[in-house]
């Protein structure tokens, strides 16, 4: 993957995560030239991290690998909330490894397991209650669809769905207007493309 691919990639489905407003992001990606794939996701992890942002490929056996984008602060004060202590316990993760010991679980889930895992809502910042909900109701009766399937706050669903749409339309805007994602939100420059600047 080029780095034009990988811009257009991070601009249509990771934005709200670039953008501070989403713990984390999850998109897909050809496996083939992996490789060369790899060495770009590298190299964006290493401009962004300085800006509390980290790249994450995880190899599958399948025609597409997986891209986790994610804000290790924001994701370490959603996953320590009761909740989402509970089910991750339950799913047996461990509890004594911190953030970075429960994502290595996650990847390894996701790339051992044809579907997706429950849990995974969680590390994407849904709310803990959504994700519960849709365990426990087998992903059936859900008061309102859209990012994920909501079965508390609609409210609070909505206005987030409507903030993640938001952001993505900028985003996605200023990468078409040629401006790069490490120019958004790599902090090498404080004025017009500066991440404070871009959502407002």
């Amino acid at each position: 993957m080029q780095e034009t691919e990988l811009e257009h990639l991070l601009a249509e489905h990771c934005a709200p995560t670039l953008a501070g407003v989403k713990a984390a992001s999850l998109t897909g990606c050809p496996a083939q030239r992996r490789r060369e794939t790899v060495r770009t996701v590298e190299a964006y992890d290493r401009a962004l991290r300085r800006q509390g942002i980290r790249l994450r490929l995880i190899p599958t056996s399948r025609a597409c690998d997986l891209l986790l984008v994610y804000r290790p602060r924001l994701l370490e004060h959603i996953l320590s909330r009761p909740e989402a202590q509970a089910l991750l316990s339950r799913r047996d993760y461990p509890m004594d490894c911190g953030v970075d010991g429960q994502l290595d679980c996650l990847c390894r889930r996701l790339a051992e397991q044809e579907e997706f895992p429950h849990e995974v809502g969680l590390f994407l910042g849904y709310p803990p209650e959504d994700v519960v909900g849709f365990v426990e109701h087998q992903g059936k009766g859900c008061k309102r669809q859209g990012l994920w399937k909501v079965y508390s706050d609609v409210e609070r669903a909505e206005n987030l769905f409507s903030l993640y749409d938001r952001c993505r339309r900028v985003v996605r805007g200023q990468v078409a207007q040629g401006v790069s994602v490490l120019e958004l939100f790599g902090g090498a420059g404080q004025g017009r493309h500066h991440p404070g600047t871009v959502l407002s």
